[in-house]
């Protein structure tokens, strides 16, 4: 707020300019007869919004933030994080809060989005995304005591709170069903290695695998970024296999349908030489032909309970339990 309008907040309020600075600052060692006296001009004088001005008296912003490891251009064309930044949008509306979402393109630059908001305290909890075996921004943000909920895993489980699916479990099942389907070449697409995601829905996959006596083959193990580009690289690797899988298990649906177009292009009949399979059940599924096989992880559902579960913390309340899983469901079309 301008100086000007400072020096008439503390005129109409008959206090110093200094307090009101401390007041808007949310200074605690404020009088609290002062403090309301200050925001009730505030908001008298339309100066800010009521929200912010709720916020003010209870030092709390009605911000929730998400740190998206993507670049702008790369997060508005991909299906998963579409769904899920609308559904916190809508969860967090109910309770009278509001998402503010941010993007990094790469590691360094995520770690300087995470300290910024943790040195200006702009938002009162973060939920994260896309774990790591060891997760500096979760040992960060654990040694602040600052409120966060994981959408993933991390080890060890009751370590953090977290919303999940069983990724594991969800791999296993479709690698199953594929293989009851007569398919015995099954290779998988997975995401970056880094990421917790990725390597438990390998090990749901290798562990169907040999259930079924199947051997596991790394030659049928690839790894792709989010992108169109990274994917069906990924994808020219596997069809340079002899004898080629005769199925794809991608780790989401943007590598799968990636993949599969590129197999189209390379003559391959699909779901007759090789049958697809996504992750996330996204509306691209029923628009592309084939109409593509994938894993619905009721992303609705994860965005609820993890803003349910960090707003709990938000306002002084421990969730309990401290993890939970979504979960998932096998959507058959035409792809397998």
């Amino acid at each position: 707020m301008a100086e000007l309008k400072q020096v008439e907040i503390a005129r109409l309020a008959g206090v110093s300019q200094a307090t009101v600075s401390r007041v808007l600052k949310g200074n605690p060692q404020v009088n609290e007869a002062m403090r309301q006296r200050v925001l009730a001009v505030v908001q008298e004088l339309g100066y800010v919004p009521d929200a912010r001005a709720q916020s003010l008296r209870s030092q709390r912003t009605r911000l929730i933030g998400l740190v998206v490891h993507r670049a702008a251009e790369a997060l508005a064309g991909d299906p998963f994080f579409s769904a899920l930044i609308a559904s916190i949008i809508e969860q967090a509306g109910r309770h009278d809060y509001h998402l503010c979402v941010d993007t990094a393109r790469t590691a360094r630059s995520q770690r300087a989005v995470y300290e910024e908001l943790l040195r200006t305290r702009r938002v009162d909890g973060l939920i994260l995304v896309e774990s790591e075996t060891r997760d500096k921004r979760i040992e960060r943000l654990s040694s602040e005591g600052f409120p966060f909920v994981l959408i993933g895993r991390y080890d060890p489980a009751d370590a953090v709170c977290s919303v999940d699916n069983d990724n594991i479990g969800a791999a296993f099942m479709v690698t199953d069903y594929l293989v009851r389907t007569g398919r015995r070449r099954i290779a998988y697409i997975g995401g970056p290695a880094g990421l917790t995601v990725t390597r438990d829905r390998l090990q749901g996959y290798r562990d169907a695998l040999e259930s079924h006596g199947i051997g596991y083959d790394p030659h049928l193990v690839a790894f792709a970024g989010f992108n169109e580009r990274s994917a069906a690289s990924a994808m020219t690797d596997l069809l340079s296999q002899t004898p080629q899988p005769d199925a794809v298990l991608g780790m989401d649906d943007l590598i799968a349908l990636s993949a599969m177009r590129e197999a189209k292009r390379h003559g391959v009949r699909v779901p007759d030489d090789i049958a697809f399979v996504g992750f996330n059940d996204s509306p691209l599924c029923r628009y592309v032909e084939p109409s593509l096989t994938s894993v619905a992880v009721e992303i609705p559902a994860l965005a609820r309970k993890a803003t349910e579960m960090l707003i709990a913390l938000i306002e002084g309340h421990e969730p309990n339990p401290r993890r939970q899983i979504v979960p998932a469901r096998l959507v058959k079309r035409e792809s397998a």
